[in-house]
C-alpha cells in the first residue's frame, strides 16, 4: 500500500504508515481517532471532500472553518487513510498534515450555544491565547466594578484534552464543562451559566472561602492538570499580555518597580475579555510541535466563534511553533495564517485580526545546516554529524530540504556511528509517488533516511532515528550519526533541520536535545574561532550550522496580520537574546521574511535573565527566558494600538536578528 499512497500525504503521516504508528503512543487503531490538518485544492472542493469521507467506515469529523477557506480539521479512523479513500484524497486534497492522534471520549456533544451571546457586555477587544495553563480566578484576571470583583475577564476556555478521565463535572444535577458542538473532541467552560452547565463565574463562587477564593480547590476540582504546578508557560503569556500590571512597572532599572496596574483608557489589554485554548497534554509531551497544526488552526476559529458586531479587535498569541517544515512561508499552517488575517480583515463588518507568534529559542541550539553549490570547483556533495545522547525516550526526527527542480539524482544517506547506512534516492521525474523505503536490515526498523516527497516547489526528506533507550530487540545506536546529501547541481541549496525535543515546561520525559555538528569545521576552525567574541556570541563563520535561517517554523511567511517578535537584552543596546532565533527564510514563491518584525526585552541584563510575570496563583510571579516573553508583549502593543516606535535601529532594517529594532515594553 505504501507505494501507492497520495501525493498529498505529509512526510510524517507516511512514516506513521511504514511504521504502522508504532511510535505514536496515544494511537489505539479500534478506538482513536487520527487528527490530520487538510488543505483542499481550492475551497469549493469542501463539500466534495467531506461527502466523499460521510461513509460511516472511515468516521469522519470535521472542525469549524471561515468562509471560503480552504482548510479544514479533520478526525477519522485510521480507515480513511487506506486504499478505499485514496481517489478522494487525490481528486481533492493538495496537502493533508498529520497531528497527534486523538482518544475518543464517551461523553455526549453539548447543545449548540452561540459563543458571541454574552450576559456582559462584552469589550470591544478580544484576547485569545493558545497555550498551556489558564488560571481564570487569578487576581489578574478578574473583572472589578467600582473595586470589587465581579468575576473572570476569561469568557471561555477550551481544553483540547482528551481523556476518558476528562469529562463534565457534576455539581449537584447541573454540570462543569461540556463538549464543544462544533469540535467534536475536549471540554470548554463558559463565563456564564445557563441551565444545566455551571459556568466560570458561578464555579469560582463555590470556591470562595469568606471572601477569599479558594484557588488550590478551583483547579483542582476542575481537573486542569497544569494549574496544579505554581508557574506556568500560558500563565506567564497571559500576564504579560492581559495582566494589570504591564511588563514595563515590573522592571527595576535604577528604581524599584512602581507595580503600577495598566490604565484601562490607555491600556485596553488589561481590561479585555479573554478566551484560551488549552494545548493537550499528549501534545505538549511532544516537543517536536509536528503536531501543531490541526490544534492551532482549531482554536484560532475557537476564538473568532466569540466574536460578534461589537467586537472590532481580535489579537490572538502563539508562543509555540516548530523548528522543522519548509521554513519559506508555505508550510499548511502558515497559509491557513495567512488566509485568517486576510479575510478578518477589519472591513464589512469583520473585525481587524492580528495573529502574534514567538521566533523561537533556537539560534545557539546547532539545529540547521545550509550548504549552496555556488560553482562547479565546489564540491557535489556535503556531509555533516547528527549527533544523538544516550537514552533519549524520544523519536528523532531530521528533514533535509532542497528545491525540486534540483534534486534530479540527488541521493541522502544516514549512517549509523558503527557504519551501517540508509540511503534515498530523488530520481530526475519519478513515475508515482515517493514512499518510504524499507531501512537496511541491520538498521533498527523505522530508522534511516525515507524517500523524499514534493511539497509545492520543494523536495523533503524526512530522517529518522527511534529512542536510543535500551530495552528488548535491537536499539538504535546513540552518538555520532552522519548525515550525507550526493549530486547536488551548482547553483543548489541544501537546508537541513533537527526537530526540538528536550521538553516543554513542566513536562518529564526523559527526552534530550539533538543536534548538528561540522565535524570538518570542528577540528579545523572551532579552536581559532572560539577566541572571536562579538555582539555576544563566537564566531561560526564558514560552519555548515547555521544560527541564521532558525526562525519559527510557522513565522517564515511575511504578511501583514502575522507578527513575529524576537528578544533583546534590555541593558545592552543593539543586542538581541542570545537565544533568539534570526532568519532569513529559504527563498520560496511569496515574499519571504527577513527575520522577526521587532525584538521585545527577554533579558534585563546577561546575568539577569527572563521577564518576570505572574504564575499559577495570584501573588506568584517567576522568570519566563525566552522569545514566548517577547511575543505577547508585542501582542499587548497592538492590541493597545500603540505606534511601533523603536529604539536602536539596526543599521540596515530590517534585520536577520532584530527586525526593525528594538521596542521597549508595554
Amino acid at each position: 500500500m505504501a507505494g501507492e499512497l497520495p501525493t498529498c500525504f505529509d512526510p510524517y503521516l507516511r512514516y506513521a504508515i511504514a511504521s504502522e504508528f508504532k511510535n505514536f503512543e496515544f494511537f489505539d487503531e479500534q478506538k482513536s481517532k487520527l487528527f490530520l490538518f487538510v488543505e483542499l485544492k481550492h475551497a469549493e472542493l469542501a463539500r466534495d471532500f467531506m461527502r466523499a469521507m460521510s461513509r460511516d467506515v472511515f468516521g469522519a469529523e470535521f472542525g469549524r472553518t471561515s468562509p471560503n477557506s480552504r482548510h479544514l480539521t479533520m478526525r477519522a479512523y485510521k480507515m480513511a487513510i487506506k486504499q478505499e479513500s485514496f481517489r478522494a484524497w487525490n481528486d481533492n486534497v493538495s496537502r493533508v498534515e498529520l497531528s497527534l492522534p486523538l482518544r475518543p471520549m464517551a461523553i455526549k456533544k453539548g447543545a449548540e450555544r452561540v459563543r458571541s451571546a454574552s450576559a456582559e457586555a462584552p469589550t470591544s477587544l478580544l484576547i485569545g491565547v493558545i497555550d498551556d495553563g489558564c488560571p481564570f480566578a487569578a487576581a489578574q484576571f478578574v473583572k472589578c466594578t467600582a473595586g470589587v470583583a465581579t468575576g473572570t475577564r476569561v469568557r471561555g476556555i477550551w481544553d483540547q484534552n482528551e481523556d476518558p478521565a476528562r469529562a463534565p463535572i457534576p455539581v449537584g444535577p447541573d454540570v462543569f464543562g461540556e463538549k464543544p458542538f462544533d469540535f467534536n473532541y475536549g471540554l470548554e467552560f463558559f463565563r456564564e451559566s445557563v441551565p444545566g452547565v455551571i459556568g466560570l463565574n458561578d464555579w469560582i463562587q463555590l470556591h470562595k472561602r469568606a471572601n477569599t477564593i479558594d484557588e488550590d480547590g478551583c483547579y483542582t476540582d476542575a481537573g486542569f492538570k497544569t494549574l496544579n504546578h505554581q508557574r506556568s508557560h500560558g500563565a506567564h503569556v497571559m500576564d504579560v499580555l492581559a495582566g494589570r500590571i504591564p511588563p514595563s512597572a515590573r522592571i527595576a532599572r535604577r528604581d524599584p518597580p512602581s507595580w503600577n496596574p495598566g490604565d484601562p483608557l490607555t491600556d485596553p489589554a488589561s481590561e479585555a475579555d479573554i478566551v484560551f485554548v488549552q494545548f493537550p497534554e499528549s501534545c505538549l509531551r511532544d516537543a517536536t510541535g509536528v503536531w501543531l497544526k490541526g490544534y492551532v488552526a482549531d482554536g484560532i476559529e475557537y476564538i473568532m466563534s466569540f466574536v460578534d458586531s461589537r467586537i472590532t479587535n481580535v489579537v490572538i498569541n502563539v508562543s509555540y511553533g516548530p523548528t522543522t517544515g519548509p521554513h519559506d512561508g508555505t508550510a499548511a499552517l502558515e497559509d491557513k495564517l495567512r488566509e485568517l488575517v486576510t479575510y478578518y480583515d477589519g472591513t464589512s463588518g469583520k473585525p481587524n485580526l492580528d495573529i502574534v507568534l514567538s521566533a523561537g529559542n533556537n539560534y545557539l541550539s546547532d539545529g540547521q545546516v545550509r550548504f549552496i553549490r555556488q560553482t562547479v570547483a565546489d564540491a557535489d556533495h556535503v556531509e555533516w554529524t547528527w549527533r544523538l545522547p544516550p537514552d533519549n525516550t524520544v523519536l528523532c526526527f531530521a528533514e533535509v530540504w532542497m528545491k525540486m527542480n534540483h534534486t534530479g539524482g540527488v541521493v541522502v544517506t544516514l549512517t549509523s556511528p558503527s557504519g551501517l547506512s540508509s540511503s534515498s534516492t530523488a530520481g530526475p521525474a519519478p513515475p508515482g509517488p515517493p514512499s518510504p523505503p524499507p531501512a537496511v536490515p541491520a538498521l533498527p526498523p523505522y530508522t534511516g533516511a525515507y524517500a523524499p516527497v514534493d511539497w509545492g516547489d520543494s523536495r523533503v526528506w524526512l530522517i529518522a532515528v527511534e529512542p536510543t533507550v535500551a530495552g528488548a530487540g535491537m536499539v538504535p545506536e546513540h552518538g555520532s550519526w552522519r548525515i550525507k546529501v550526493e549530486g547536488i547541481e551548482v547553483g543548489s541549496e541544501v537546508h537541513a533541520y533537527v526537530a526540538r525535543t528536550d521538553p516543554n515546561m513542566n513536562m518529564r520525559t526523559g527526552a534530550k536535545r539533538s543536534y548538528f555538528v561540522d565535524a570538518g569545521w570542528e577540528a579545523g576552525r572551532a579552536a581559532e574561532a572560539g577566541c572571536t567574541y562579538a555582539g555576544g556570541e563566537f564566531d561560526k563563520t564558514g560552519s555548515l550550522v547555521s544560527r541564521l535561517g532558525t526562525l519559527n517554523g510557522i513565522g517564515t511567511d511575511s504578511v501583514a496580520g502575522v507578527h513575529v517578535a524576537g528578544g533583546h537584552i534590555l541593558s545592552a543596546p543593539k543586542r538581541k537574546s542570545p537565544y533568539s532565533s534570526a532568519g532569513r527564510s529559504r527563498t520560496g514563491p511569496l515574499p519571504r521574511r527577513v527575520g522577526p518584525d521587532y525584538a521585545l526585552f527577554c533579558d534585563e541584563s546577561d546575568a539577569l535573565q527572563g521577564v518576570r510575570a505572574g504564575g499559577n496563583r495570584s501573588g506568584i510571579v517567576f522568570r519566563l527566558i525566552g522569545t514566548s516573553a517577547a511575543a505577547p508583549q508585542l501582542a499587548r502593543l497592538v492590541a493597545d494600538l500603540r505606534p511601533l516606535t523603536v529604539h536602536d535601529a539596526p543599521a540596515s532594517p530590517p534585520d536577520e536578528k532584530r527586525g526593525w529594532g528594538d521596542l521597549y515594553p508595554p
